[in-house]
């Protein structure tokens, strides 16, 4: 076949193309999915060219950053002095070794709170080093003092017999306090810390978590003997709702995000639509289906779910023989719209 038949092939397909849009109206719908595929564009290239700020300066980063934690030290401090003190519950932590102290001592439970604190902090500076310990510094030096505040004057948000509901209440709003402490990239400064310093320089073998969850484990034990056992298990339950809540603060409330896994009739007209028409990177291995031996490209997309229908409908349109599944993904550490950068969360 010449160039030049080949030329009028492909002209005459394009104007059949050109023509059968003509013909379709354009909804309302495909204008505002075309507008936001351009916008996704748009903030991925800024994303991929600007990993580290996303366009904007070191100052607003930071600034951002600082907001998010003063206001998780706000919520964490209403729900420590507010709601847990004024029922008499307990939490893990030093929250609870803070607790166990003013049950025996009778002293103002921030400056408990804030002289072990600081004690975490000497701890994580002697041996992991000032590096580590300005991750807590800001939040062992303001949350301490805002509970001061709020339990000078007295200040209560719920008081109730029923201790479950209070509880759960208490975990909630722990929970938001504690995943808005990691998407700001600070560290509460709590047990969390001291397993670290466990794990690098007695326990390497042993997870972070693990380590937390055997102190959390102890104190509530403690606990146990000190308020009764009711007391300790209303702990696990603000405990269990607080790491649900948080970890639904850190993943949950971000943009959603999906992986799709495609096996297109076209892999090549494919990839430059999400590629240049969306902006998304993609991924390509070679598959082979057992039953018919044949060889094709599968490919891996990872974004959000309206850009997931923005590839469907074209591929309903232009091949509509693809196979897709389609996973929710909790979250994407790297660089694009929608993922988390991955130096945020210190786990």
């Amino acid at each position: 076949m010449s160039n030049k038949k080949k030329k009028s092939d492909n002209t005459k397909k394009t104007s059949e193309k050109s023509a059968k849009s003509q013909e379709t109206p354009i909804s309302s719908l495909d204008k505002k999915l075309e507008k936001e595929a351009a916008a996704n564009k748009a903030a991925n290239d800024r994303y991929a060219g600007d990993p580290k700020y996303h366009g904007h300066s070191k100052f607003e980063v930071r600034a951002r950053e600082i907001g998010l934690a003063m206001l998780a030290v706000v919520i964490g401090s209403l729900a420590t002095v507010s709601i847990m003190l004024p029922n008499g519950l307990t939490f893990g932590g030093i929250t609870g070794i803070a607790r166990i102290i003013q049950q025996y001592t009778h002293w103002n439970y921030s400056l408990i709170y804030y002289a072990l604190a600081l004690i975490v902090a000497a701890i994580v500076w002697i041996f992991l080093g000032f590096k580590e310990v300005k991750k807590i510094l800001l939040m062992s030096l303001t949350y301490p003092l805002v509970m001061f505040v709020l339990e000078v004057n007295n200040v209560v948000i719920v008081k109730s017999d029923d201790l479950f509901l209070v509880s759960v209440f208490c975990g909630v709003v722990m929970g938001v306090s504690g995943g808005l402490t990691f998407r700001a990239g600070f560290s509460s400064g709590g047990t969390d810390s001291l397993a670290k310093v466990i794990k690098m320089r007695w326990l390497p073998h042993l997870g972070i978590n693990d380590i937390t969850f055997a102190i959390n484990a102890l104190i509530v034990i403690f606990s146990a003997i000190v308020f009764g056992i009711n007391i300790a298990l209303y702990a696990v339950i603000i405990i269990y709702m607080s790491m649900r809540v948080s970890e639904a603060v850190m993943y949950g409330l971000s943009n959603k995000i999906v992986e799709l896994d495609i096996i297109p009739g076209d892999a090549e007209a494919l990839t430059e639509f999400i590629m240049y028409e969306l902006g998304r990177g993609v991924s390509s291995i070679e598959v082979t289906g057992e039953y018919t031996g044949d060889k094709r490209k599968q490919l891996k997309i990872l974004c959000s779910p309206r850009e997931s229908f923005l590839i469907k409908r074209h591929l309903a349109k232009e091949d509509p023989k693809s196979f897709v599944s389609v996973i929710s993904v909790k979250s994407v550490w790297g660089v694009g719209r929608g993922f988390s950068d991955i130096r945020e969360i210190d786990l």
